[in-house]
């Protein structure tokens, strides 16, 4: 038996302090789903960021179409400590694919930063930020606990805007110090800063030494390699229609990526009665259908329809979808 010892990477960058990334696992946002999507960016009970779908009251003409157009955007809420604003240039014009940028006081800040406005995809096109990945920039107001002074955090969102309106936001990270800039780039995927928490399955701190051991038995000078196999936990939190403080559950979908079976943990189910689970594949089959009644659902995928993405859908008891998240089997 070897032991491989990895080494702590060390990183530091005098501008910045600690960021905090955090996980949506390659959330679903669905043209034809439920209009308001809210998001509590720093999971201190107070939404910060809102994905909004709306649409014209007028009929308009987009690339030959005439209908109501559909208008997707970022916008900044209003919470306790004060009004949250996008980086970008304001409802009525597209807003700014923040890569590659640094975030600070100077930029524009604007209550909406658009993404697409639209009569129907992939034609009827008005406006739009283009398909592909995007960072949206955001600044959250909060109060600095060391001098109870009002001051800002900066961050991004990281999403992709697909070619028939659905919006996957990936994750999003921002800087725990108040009032210091924040930079993107087209190769970040988690922060770089040598202090990085990672709120996933692991917290990443700058002591971490990795130990990893196999029983492959090797002769001098004969090397092997390590494989290391990750799997997640899909973590979907809900806001709840119900009385504080029992108005959220956490519902935990796990191995993912699977290959065998999935255990889908419905947290206090209780809580969720009216609502349902559904599973699609990515041809909108349908392989899992049931009410969520009971703690756990220990799912057999060998009747599925195959390796590939699922999509798990949450739905509530008025039949309105509240949020789509992806499963891989292989």
């Amino acid at each position: 038996m070897k032991k491989l010892i990895l080494p702590t990477l060390f990183l530091t960058n005098i501008l910045f302090g600690q960021l905090t990334y955090v996980d949506n696992f390659d959330g679903v946002y669905p043209y034809s789903g439920a209009s308001t999507f809210n998001f509590d960016i720093n999971s201190d009970g107070q939404n910060d960021i809102r994905l909004w779908r709306f649409s014209s009251t007028s009929s308009v003409t987009c690339n030959g179409t005439s209908s109501l157009a559909k208008y997707a955007c970022f916008r900044g809420l209003t919470n306790t400590y004060g009004l949250n604003l996008m980086n970008g240039n304001g409802s009525s014009i597209i807003g700014i694919d923040c890569t590659n940028d640094t975030l600070n006081i100077n930029e524009s800040w604007n209550e909406y930063s658009l993404l697409f406005r639209v009569t129907q995809f992939p034609n009827g096109i008005c406006e739009n930020i283009g398909y592909g990945t995007h960072k949206q920039g955001f600044r959250l107001i909060l109060t600095n606990p060391v001098n109870g002074a009002l001051g800002y955090k900066y961050g991004y969102i990281n999403y992709t805007l697909t070619n028939v309106g659905d919006i996957i936001i990936h994750d999003w990270y921002y800087e725990n110090t108040f009032n210091v800039p924040i930079v993107a780039n087209s190769q970040l995927q988690y922060p770089y800063d040598g202090n990085c928490i990672h709120y996933d399955t692991v917290t990443v701190q700058d002591t971490l030494v990795t130990q990893i051991y196999d029983t492959i038995t090797t002769h001098i000078n004969v090397y092997d390699t390590v494989l290391v196999s990750v799997t997640d936990t899909l973590i979907i939190n809900t806001t709840l229609n119900l009385p504080a403080p029992n108005n959220n559950n956490v519902v935990k979908v796990y191995p993912n990526p699977a290959s065998d079976h999935i255990t889908i943990d419905n947290g206090n189910f209780a809580l969720m009665s009216g609502y349902t689970l559904k599973i699609e594949n990515t041809a909108g089959q349908q392989v899992f259908n049931s009410v969520i009644n009971q703690s756990q659902f220990y799912l057999d995928i060998s009747t599925w329809t195959g390796n590939g993405m699922y999509y798990i859908h949450l739905i509530d008891p008025q039949n309105n979808t509240v949020t789509i998240r992806k499963i891989v089997v292989q």
